[in-house]
């Protein structure tokens, strides 16, 4: 059942702030005592709709735009839309939903109604779909203290902790934290559809923050989830996760069967990103472990099904380097730069390949470059070039007989190996 008195109070708050009216003018516009009004936003006194009503009042005349709905079924009505977004979400049916919603978040009557704090929600829910940063907005919902139900709640904490993509170590840390809120939620509700989406959005977030152990621990129950749910196109997504969280983990058979697996269990399911992900990881994960020739083949099958991503071009230039194939080493570098605009990333990458470029000509490589670059590997770890570059550079110092620099070289690699398995 709504609860109007709630809804009063809370909404009331809102329009003062938003407008911008004091608690003194606001008490005084609609006759009740500034100590009542206090009371009432501090939730110690309710509100009744004869009140509520002068609070519309006053707002209708200082905003000619403002008209508020008493009509209490737009509430079902956007609940009902919040509810296929979850599913959208879980189903990773987001381009299609996001169109269906959008002519309801533009429509004001929703908007100004018993239905606020839902299309606000529903807001959130469709900026998600986009990739647009709604962290802050999410996270102002949640302090209004409206929504109390552990259905909404934890579709609210899980949506604070996937809104925006972030290295940041805080933001990881408060993401994973608002994540747990969102289990700890629905496992009072018992929603294995919700909860496959929040261990799936947990897992992956653990893995950002480079938690590879977390992460495993709920790939079980969170695919178990996403199965029971018929959720089998983010469930094939959360199988390439879990293989690639097994190659950070080094444990490179576990992760090669997973990617065979999927490339076999493609052609049931219609997800055409799956495919290229999948060479992609496949390829990463034979580069390192020094496999160039599987590498290259699995890059170049990710560059058919029409990869996008600029690191497969590290695997395209390094593989051929390793297999003494220069000249493809050297074009798939000026593809790169031809294909790629400068951002953070390719820069960083591009930095490596300056590098490479040096080796194949039998040159020596600038010190400079080579100190700004191992500097720089820090805030791009999720390249995780240091699997590449450390091996490249010790060799390199040896066979130069530089063995301080290349004992050096190979400690920082030691060291690397050790920490991303913790």
């Amino acid at each position: 059942m709504f609860d109007y008195s709630r809804f009063y109070r809370i909404y009331t708050q809102h329009l003062r702030k938003y407008y911008e009216v004091s608690q003194q003018n606001l008490a005084k516009a609609i006759q009740i005592p500034n100590s009542s009004l206090s009371k009432i936003e501090a939730g110690k006194q309710e509100i009744d709709e004869k009140t509520f009503k002068k609070v519309i009042d006053f707002f209708e005349k200082i905003d000619e735009d403002f008209r508020f709905s008493f009509d209490p079924d737009l509430i079902e009505e956007v609940e009902s839309w919040i509810r296929k977004s979850v599913h959208a979400f879980l189903m990773m049916t987001y381009e299609s939903m996001a169109y269906e919603i959008k002519p309801i978040l533009d429509n004001s009557k929703y908007l100004h109604s018993f239905a606020y704090f839902h299309i606000q929600l529903l807001q959130g829910l469709y900026d998600n779909f986009l990739d647009i940063d709604c962290m802050e907005q999410i996270k102002e919902l949640i302090d209004s203290d409206y929504f109390q139900d552990h259905y909404h709640l934890a579709v609210l904490y899980d949506l604070y902790g996937v809104s925006i993509y972030s290295m940041d170590k805080k933001v990881l840390k408060t993401q994973i934290q608002a994540l747990h809120t969102a289990l700890s939620y629905c496992n009072s509700i018992d929603s294995q559809n919700l909860k496959g989406l929040i261990l799936y959005h947990l897992i992956l977030k653990q893995k950002i923050a480079g938690n590879f152990t977390a992460s495993l621990e709920h790939s079980d129950e969170c695919e178990h989830n996403l199965q029971k749910a018929g959720a089998y196109r983010r469930l094939i997504h959360a199988k390439l996760n879990k293989g690639n969280i097994y190659a950070e983990l080094h444990l490179y058979t576990l992760a090669e069967k997973l990617y065979r697996e999927l490339e076999l269990s493609q052609s049931q399911i219609d997800e055409k990103n799956i495919r290229p992900r999948t060479y992609e990881s496949y390829s990463w994960c034979s580069l390192i472990q020094e496999n160039n020739e599987i590498a290259l083949l699995q890059a170049k099958k990710a560059k058919k099904a029409g990869s996008k991503f600029t690191d497969i071009y590290i695997t395209l230039a390094y593989a051929n380097y390793k297999l003494g194939n220069l000249e493809e080493a050297r074009q798939s570098i000026l593809e790169f730069r031809a294909l790629f605009s400068s951002s953070p990333r390719t820069d960083f990458i591009q930095q490596f390949f300056v590098l490479l470029e040096k080796r194949i000509e039998n040159k020596l490589l600038p010190a400079l470059l080579i100190e700004r670059l191992l500097n720089q590997l820090p805030d791009f770890r999720d390249v995780e070039l240091e699997m590449i570059l450390y091996p490249f550079l010790t060799a390199y110092y040896r066979s130069i007989e530089d063995y301080k620099n290349a004992s050096m070289i190979q400690a920082c690699w030691i060291q690397y190996l050790q920490f991303s398995q913790t």
